[in-house]
């Protein structure tokens, strides 16, 4: 029987001679056994300090996987979308510039090249996420999970409406509104189970990774939470001028906000395949929704 040591991130026992932990996929080291004293007093300190004390799914990726996934994700998507729409908009302004068409052409296809791009970048680490496919609970806690989202951030978004009698959503879910009502299947399958991929290996794997690796959990959370609430934002409302419109995004902010923590939670404790099944259950409901009310 091989011999078991700690994990130095999460403290389940694994085999010996692991280089990963096949719980939290934290890379071991060869440390002393002084260190490896040291550093468990300091895991249980800091799980007095915190209440997120679970034993972590989080997968750790080599470091500069972690920002390449950010980046792509994040401002490659941005880049992207800008550099196709420059090139929609020579081709047919009015394709580019007024039509739910041109919007829906924008969208699907920036959102499958992010995608291809960032499975690429994972590439053969694959191996850290497969296992958990294997696992019934994956299933049953991703859709719960998306479930919970659903009522939270549904439950969020109804009380800031009710405050600052507000009844519209926002830009963003306006427009992806519209290209939903003309092309349910391909919504379908980009809004609800691609877009949302692309958005936890972003805001979960590439971001949060590292910084609850340096940071405690709750600035971790905190941070990620605002990036994917403000990620939602429509800047170009300042512009306007418009009170009303600046209004209505920042009203509808603290629900994505809201969202943020919940995935980044159900990331942290379960893995990035039972938020990401989350995430997919909450756009599949809100496509639903659309198509049939």
């Amino acid at each position: 029987m091989a011999e078991k040591r700690k994990c130095e991130k999460c403290g389940l026992l694994i085999d010996d001679d692991m280089e990963y932990c096949p719980y939290c996929g934290y890379k071991q080291e060869n440390i002393t056994l002084e260190d490896k004293n040291k550093s468990n007093k300091d895991n249980e300190n800091n799980k007095k300090e915190s209440l997120l004390h679970f034993p972590s799914s989080v997968i750790y990726l080599p470091k500069f996987k972690n920002i390449y996934l950010f980046l792509v994700g994040f401002l490659g998507l941005q880049i992207l979308s800008l550099f196709l729409s420059l090139i929609l908009i020579s081709l047919n302004q009015y394709l580019g510039y007024f039509s739910s068409e041109g919007t829906a052409l924008l969208n699907f296809s920036t959102y499958l090249v992010v995608f291809g791009i960032l499975i690429l970048i994972i590439g053969k680490d694959f191996n850290l996420i497969f296992p958990d496919f294997k696992k019934g609970r994956t299933y049953l806690y991703g859709i719960t999970y998306g479930l919970m989202l659903i009522v939270i951030s549904s439950l969020v978004s109804n009380i800031f409406h009710l405050i600052f009698s507000v009844n519209s959503s926002n830009n963003n879910q306006q427009q992806i509104e519209s290209v939903v009502t003309l092309f349910p299947l391909a919504s379908t399958i980009i809004f609800g189970i691609v877009g949302p991929i692309c958005e936890e290996f972003t805001y979960r794997l590439g971001l949060f990774t590292p910084l609850v690796k340096r940071l405690k959990p709750v600035f971790a959370y905190i941070i990620v939470a605002l990036i994917f609430g403000f990620l939602h934002f429509d800047f170009s409302v300042i512009l306007s001028n418009d009170t009303s419109l600046i209004i209505n995004e920042l009203v509808n902010i603290p629900s994505y906000v809201v969202s943020g923590l919940l995935l980044t939670y159900f990331y942290h404790k379960e893995g990035i395949v039972a938020s990401s099944f989350a995430h997919i259950t909450n756009n599949l409901f809100s496509i639903i929704v659309t198509l049939f009310l």
